[in-house]
């Protein structure tokens, strides 16, 4: 993680998510030093550090035991960031899971889960995103709120599953409004189906690079890039719209062959 963030800061990429694999094991005070000087340079350097854990962390799952084991995912990440020694800033996000044949009695369970079972620390860290196949940003807005839980909009799961009536301008105004109550700077996710997917199970995966960026971003917000070139993603947008000087050196082209696999979390993490 330090190359990867000395190389971030040479090629002005300040805002990374990390890999929920990098570790092994679910004590991590063999590493606590090592993490501890992640934490210091990514201080230095003024760089974010999410995380984003699997779909396997339902919240809402009828069966207890898939419940439990959730909540140490969570707790796992959460000491992860703990250690590293990030601030609020540092959310972990994840989607509402499955809705298990009654969409109503699961965002139930997932609100009494949060509200009484997390621990307050995990909470604390704890933000909610749209998905394209289950839960709407309208369907999670409710528990956002009730909760002062972050929502994280997605605009490609927003695209393949929208909420009607409430157009994406609406739902980042309120969600923001959360992240601001919490003292937390918002972040949002962009990617793009891939080149002639058909149907939503080919449209979900996302593309290697992405072509443009949403319009009317707000300024006070980072945007998670998510796409299967990772960084080159991430440099490729930044010479279409001039934001940062690139180091060539740092650019690799697209591949001859594009991605086809279809992923829930195949995501770069800038």
């Amino acid at each position: 993680m330090l190359k990867i963030i000395e190389w971030n800061e040479r090629n002005s990429i300040r805002f990374m998510r990390i890999s929920s694999g990098i570790l092994y094991g679910y004590s991590l005070a063999y590493c606590a030093t090592l993490l501890a000087e992640v934490g210091a340079l990514a201080e230095k350097y003024g760089h974010r550090l999410t995380m984003h854990p699997g779909q396997y962390t339902q919240l809402g799952s009828p069966h207890e035991v898939v419940v439990r084991s959730s909540i140490r995912e969570l707790e796992y990440h959460c000491e992860m960031l703990d250690l590293i020694g990030v601030g609020p800033d540092g959310v972990i996000v994840i989607h509402g899971g499955g809705v298990y044949g009654d969409k109503e009695a699961t965002l139930a369970r997932i609100k009494e889960t949060i509200q009484v079972d997390l621990p307050k620390n995990v909470r604390d860290r704890l933000v909610l995103e749209n998905d394209e196949l289950c839960y709407t940003a309208a369907d999670l807005l409710p528990i956002c709120k009730d909760l002062e839980v972050p929502l994280v909009f997605d605009y490609h799961h927003d695209m393949l599953n929208p909420s009607p009536g409430l157009p994406p301008t609406q739902i980042i105004e309120e969600a923001n409004e959360i992240f601001h109550r919490r003292g937390i700077k918002p972040k949002q996710h962009y990617s793009e189906p891939r080149e002639g997917a058909v149907g939503i199970m080919e449209q979900r995966a996302h593309s290697d690079r992405c072509q443009i960026l949403p319009e009317d971003l707000p300024e006070d917000m980072d945007l998670m890039i998510e796409a299967k070139d990772k960084e080159q993603a991430v440099l490729h947008l930044y010479r279409i719209y001039g934001l940062h000087p690139v180091n060539h050196d740092s650019i690799r082209p697209p591949k001859d062959k594009k991605s086809e696999g279809t992923t829930l979390h195949g995501s770069q993490d800038t």
